[in-house]
This record gives C-alpha cells, sequence and structure tokens, in this order.
C-alpha cells in the first residue's frame, strides 16, 4: 500500500514539474495551437512564395496565445525582431513582447523548404552525327517555390554524338536547398541531321497572384492566365485603367496623398491583356530589331500582372519624369505605397531595360520599403536572396 502511495505521490510531482517546466518565467503561460509552450521555443515552417516578414508575423500573432492570472493578454503582445521584405531560409530570432518590452517569449523560427523543383520540356530532340549537344539546347520550363535562379543548375548527363542512332539521357536541376527534378530526353543522331539548336529556357511562374514575383524576359507567366480581380482607378487623365485590387487599393491611397501635394497623375497604360501586348510587341519588333529593350514578349511584361502602371504629368510618357514635380514626388513616396520604379536608370544592365521613370510596379509596402532603403532592383534583390552571387 505504502510503496503505491509513494508511486502515486511521485507521478502527481512530474506531472507538476512538466507543468512547472512549461509555465513562462514571467507568470505568464503560453500556448502555440492550443498547446502550452515553455518561454523560450523553436519551430520550424515551410516556406511559400511571397512570404513577408509581415505574413510571417500575422501566422504567428494568430497561433500563439499568452494568459496570466486567467486573463488573455494576447492583445497587449506584439513581435520584436522582425524584417522589411520576403522570409529567407534560414533561422529568424523573434521575441513577443508586452508594452512594457518585457520579454515573454523567445521565438526561434527555421524556414526550410523542402519542395523540389518542376521540370518539364521537350523530350526528344535531333543531332547531326558528331555535333554536339548540351543542356543549352534544351528546351525547358521550370519553376521553384525560393530558387528563381534554379536554371542555372541545369545539368545533361552526356550525349554520344559520334555515330548515328538514339542516345537516352537524363536533364537534372537543383534548387540551393538540395531539393532536384530531373527527367528523361532522347537525342536521334542522324548523319543527315545538322547541329541542334539552342534551346529557350524559362522560369514559369507557378504561383502568378504572388504580388512580389518577378518578372522579365527569363521568367514568366503561365500561358492563359489573367488576374480575376481587376478594379478601375483614380487619375488626373483620360480613359479607363485597371490594377488588381490591393494595387488598386494602395494606388489610391498615393493618389489621394499626391492631391494633398497639389500633384497631379495621368496614367497613360496599366494592365495588359496577352493578346493586346503579343500584338504590341511584334508591332514594335517590325519595324526595330532592338524592340527587346524596352518592349516585353508576352507573358513577359509586368503589364499583364495587373500590377503596374505608366504614369505622366501630361499624355504621354517622358524621359524627364523624376526630374519633374510628379517625379519628385513619386520618388520621395511612393515606396510609402508599395510602388517602386520598375526600371531605374543606372540599372539597365541589371533589368535589361532601358531607363523607364514612368514604369511603377506594385510589390507591397514591406517589399518596397527595403528594396527603396537598399537602391534594388527586384533583379537584385532575388539574386542577394538566393545566393546567386555565390553559386
Amino acid at each position: 500500500m505504502r510503496k503505491g502511495i509513494i508511486a502515486a505521490l511521485a507521478g502527481i510531482v512530474l506531472v507538476l514539474a512538466v507543468l512547472f517546466a512549461l509555465r513562462s518565467t514571467t507568470g505568464v503561460e503560453i500556448r502555440l495551437d492550443g498547446s502550452v509552450i515553455s518561454d523560450t521555443y523553436e519551430e520550424t515552417m515551410e516556406y511559400t512564395q511571397g512570404m513577408t516578414y509581415d505574413v510571417l508575423e500575422e501566422q504567428l500573432l494568430s497561433r500563439v496565445q499568452f494568459i496570466e492570472d486567467g486573463t488573455d493578454i494576447t492583445a497587449e503582445v506584439r513581435l520584436r525582431g522582425s524584417q522589411e521584405g520576403l522570409v529567407s531560409l534560414g533561422t529568424h530570432e523573434l521575441e513577443f513582447v508586452r508594452s512594457d518590452d518585457s520579454v515573454l517569449l523567445h521565438l526561434r523560427v527555421v524556414i526550410t523548404d523542402t519542395t523540389p523543383p518542376t521540370l518539364q520540356g521537350t523530350a526528344s530532340y535531333t543531332a547531326g552525327t558528331g555535333t554536339s549537344f548540351k543542356a543549352e539546347n534544351l528546351d525547358l520550363q521550370v519553376y521553384d517555390n525560393y530558387d528563381i535562379y534554379v536554371l542555372d543548375s541545369v545539368q545533361l548527363s552526356e550525349v554520344d554524338t559520334s555515330r548515328p542512332g538514339t542516345q537516352q539521357a537524363t536533364v537534372t536541376i537543383s534548387d540551393q536547398s538540395g531539393n532536384t527534378a530531373s527527367m528523361d530526353i532522347e537525342v536521334v543522331v542522324r548523319d543527315d541531321a545538322e547541329e541542334a539548336p539552342i534551346g529557350t529556357q524559362v522560369f514559369v511562374q507557378e504561383e502568378p497572384d504572388d504580388l512580389t514575383l518577378l518578372l522579365n524576359a527569363t521568367h514568366q507567366l503561365p500561358d492563359g492566365w489573367e488576374p480575376t480581380d481587376l478594379e478601375s482607378v483614380t487619375h488626373d487623365g483620360e480613359g479607363t485603367h485597371y490594377l488588381r485590387k490591393e494595387a488598386a487599393d494602395a494606388w489610391q491611397k498615393l493618389y489621394e496623398a499626391a492631391k494633398e501635394a497639389d500633384i497631379s497623375i495621368n496614367v497613360v497604360s496599366s494592365f495588359r491583356t496577352q493578346s493586346y501586348q503579343e500584338n504590341l510587341f511584334n508591332s514594335y519588333l517590325a519595324v526595330d530589331p532592338d524592340a527587346a529593350t524596352y518592349s516585353a514578349a508576352p507573358r513577359t511584361s509586368e503589364h499583364e500582372l495587373g500590377l503596374t502602371l505608366d504614369i505622366s504629368y501630361d499624355h504621354e510618357l517622358h524621359d524627364d519624369l523624376q526630374t519633374s514635380a510628379l517625379g519628385r514626388w513619386m520618388s520621395e513616396n511612393s515606396y510609402r505605397y508599395g510602388w517602386i520604379v520598375r526600371y531605374p536608370q543606372g540599372k539597365e544592365d541589371v533589368t535589361q531595360y532601358i531607363y523607364e521613370p514612368w514604369h511603377y510596379r506594385y510589390v507591397g509596402v514591406p517589399l518596397a520599403t527595403y528594396l527603396h532603403a537598399n537602391d534594388l532592383t527586384l533583379e537584385e534583390y532575388y539574386a542577394q536572396r538566393s545566393g546567386e552571387a555565390s553559386r
């Protein structure tokens, strides 16, 4: 009997010890997804495309609860230690603090990427006997939720073209987290065939609704996609122009602030359909072989996103926009509302487009603020974030 009582008491003491260990040293009970945790905790989360620090904070704040003496004090708690822009892979140290800055929870968040890239493309090729067939001859469409430069990792197993016949080979890509994807191809080697042409390789954005995605000559929209939440925007010029809802709402706030500063803004161009962009690009290309430096091929134009406006102080586009009253005001204030000059002066080699002071892209306040503070284009930002410089 005594041994049973002692064992029962030991069990109770153990349970109490566990509960005490989980109780915060501040006397506040902390719950994550309903389960009690200690005031120092580690959480692993999978990265999703377009995840900003603001989104991460919202997710965490919606999952955590703070109880003091039976009263829920979660509304008094905020996150400290957050950053601007998109979330990067790795470990992030965050603190949940009260209004007096006392720390209630040290949270170590580990952002991981375990999702493999996607790889599609032409499965059969023809090459002349004795010619070379390498990775550059492949026609590929790839996607990765984090590493937008995954195309740089394309590998092709050896293809022997020394004699006629059908050669089997494997194409492999690897993202910076080590996730891989592969596909098998065949190369038909013939005496009467010529050397295989250089292929077309593009990154196709599988999450086109992402407000922060990169779109350029090598990063494209999927065929047929169009935004479904277009709304008309206010401006001082003629004609009706459209943006996606979040961008339209942000534009309205910017427009009203500009009006308070006696700044007029005319919108010259906004959302374009895929067919409109195709016709426009082809019309430029028909008369100018260098048209790709100022006009985008269909599926690569930011106007197709519904997140872009071309603006002016009258009804035409002007190279001197940035030195005008409108340009100066936009330069000082646009990022506060989530807008950036997408093709800035001095970054032509990076964006592969001429300087366009009239071309404004909505990316959201967190990312726009970061790009403005660090003088970065979207290309530079994503290269920096994904470690492209060290690849």
